[in-house]
């Protein structure tokens, strides 16, 4: 069906899209995906020069483009859930209203990043955020699942960070262990997400933020650096 992964993917990119890609989900236990065995991952850039400016910790420049780009997202994800309906396909909208945080774990039920590593967007970093090539971390992604038979991507199963650890060395709560993801290994054996989710949200609270998040991660990764470069930011 190359049409359909032909328009959704040109259309949600001429919508503002960064990254679309489309991911077989069969391995994955079918209540996490609801039944549903494809995946469509999206992604947007965040502004390169806003990414540039949080050395220090999170800004209320910061949290303005991280809430503009979240509200873009459930857009885009509402938009592609439009035109599936439309080729007579069903459609699971993940949207930020739609999904869940687990108050146990700080993780949902089928993440994001496994939809976009699925597809073959980018990778797991030490940081467990998906590291992408073309924007290295400086991204929020957001998913739908559908019956649609997509063109399916091939999926990245091994982080490609290698020995680096400057995520790890710059992160003021310690989360990453230092050690590399690759599909097999649950989030806790490499991150800690709440060590991450406490210092995160103090350091938003410091600048009159109230929400959890920080960044320091995103910006000093050496992935994230040659984006900024390449907009004329390093």
């Amino acid at each position: 069906m190359e049409d359909i992964s032909f328009r959704i993917k040109n259309e949600l990119l001429n919508k503002g899209a960064s990254l679309v890609g489309f991911g077989d989900l069969k391995d994955i236990p079918s209540h996490k995906r609801s039944d549903m065995r494809y995946g469509i991952s999206i992604a947007v850039a965040l502004n390169p020069s806003i990414i540039n400016k949080i050395k220090n910790g999170p800004t209320q420049e910061y949290y303005e483009e991280y809430k503009r780009v979240n509200t873009h997202l459930d857009g885009l994800v509402e938009y592609a859930g439009k035109l599936l309906k439309d080729f007579g396909y069903n459609a699971i909208l993940k949207t930020t209203s739609e999904v869940v945080l687990e108050s146990n774990s700080y993780s949902t039920i089928l993440p994001h990043k496994t939809v976009a590593t699925r597809a073959g967007l980018g990778w797991i970093g030490k940081s467990a955020l998906l590291v992408t090539e073309e924007f290295g971390s400086a991204i929020r992604i957001s998913s739908l699942l559908t019956n649609a038979p997509l063109n399916v991507g091939i999926p990245i199963n091994e982080s490609r960070c290698g020995e680096c650890c400057i995520c790890k060395l710059a992160c003021p709560a310690k989360a990453p262990l230092g050690e590399n993801w690759n599909v097999n290994k649950q989030r806790g054996s490499f991150f800690n997400a709440f060590e991450c989710h406490s210092l995160a949200k103090e350091r938003a609270a410091m600048v009159g933020i109230d929400a959890t998040i920080c960044g320091k991660c995103i910006e000093v990764c050496p992935w994230t650096r040659r984006y900024l470069k390449k907009k004329g930011f390093m």
